[in-house]
């Protein structure tokens, strides 16, 4: 709950769905999904172990897919999303 709570309160990001807890036993937390994070953002930065993805802002051009996608020092996983398959 600590990077949900981080996301919303500090960051002040836009939560699309989820962001509570489930239930009142155990660490449950149900299914979120952040908004146009930036990159610089803890969320984007740090592994966040839940049902938490975070939508990152788009992107223009290739090379700054390539960039932003290297700018990380964990990068464990990343989808690019694109009307342009052959791209």
């Amino acid at each position: 709950m600590g990077f949900i709570q981080h996301g919303k309160e500090v960051e002040k990001l836009e939560v699309i769905i989820g962001g509570e807890r489930h239930g009142d036993k155990g660490y449950f937390v149900k299914p979120t999904l952040f908004g146009n994070v930036p990159d610089k953002s803890k969320l984007a930065q740090e592994e966040i172990f839940g049902p938490v993805l975070c939508v990152m802002e788009p992107w223009k051009t290739i090379e700054e897919v390539i960039e932003r996608a290297n700018d990380t020092k964990y990068g464990l996983a990343a989808y690019v999303f694109t009307e342009d398959y052959k791209k």
